[in-house]
């Protein structure tokens, strides 16, 4: 499922340009617009480790984000070229912790998202944690071997706080 992920290094989930309606009052991309391309990087991340489309229909799993806090570090402009990588922090039989930064084409870093994702079975129009079938899961455990040299990035696990002198 990872085989396209390079050793020690973040994924690479998803490329993008800023659209003209993502531009805010202020001239750059939206706060809402951000979100919108880390939860598009999300979804290709699904794609990676077997919760495609088609795999989701078979076996009546997806995921739910839990948690999601967003990092802004510079502005992003209209028609700008994005892209997104992932580092798979940490997971467990039904959840993975991730983060995604988000790059311009100078390999700049523009924004973070660091995000807590449930695996749940879609049954009866209700939604249930349920274990990461075995294909994710395998995925999973590759992702993270991958990832395990990699450093933790110095902003995850922040929350939110004003800082105090």
């Amino acid at each position: 499922m990872i085989a396209h992920a390079k050793p020690h290094a973040p994924l690479d989930l998803y490329q993008t340009t800023v659209a003209s309606d993502w531009i805010d009052y202020n001239g750059h991309m939206n706060d809402a617009a951000y979100a919108l391309v880390f939860s598009r990087s999300v979804d290709a991340l699904m794609d990676r480790i077997g919760l495609d489309s088609a795999a989701r229909k078979r076996a009546g799993q997806s995921l739910f984000t839990l948690q999601m806090m967003l990092h802004y570090f510079r502005e992003a402009r209209e028609a700008e070229a994005l892209a997104v990588a992932c580092q798979l922090l940490e997971h467990d039989d039904k959840r993975m912790r991730v983060w995604l930064e988000l790059f311009d084409a100078k390999g700049e870093r523009l924004a973070a998202s660091e995000q807590v994702l449930l695996s749940v079975a879609l049954a009866d129009g209700a939604a249930r944690a349920a274990p990461w079938t075995h294909e994710t899961m395998a995925a999973l455990d590759a992702l993270q071997k991958l990832h395990a040299s990699l450093a933790h990035p110095p902003e995850a696990g922040a929350g939110v706080a004003m800082k105090r002198k």
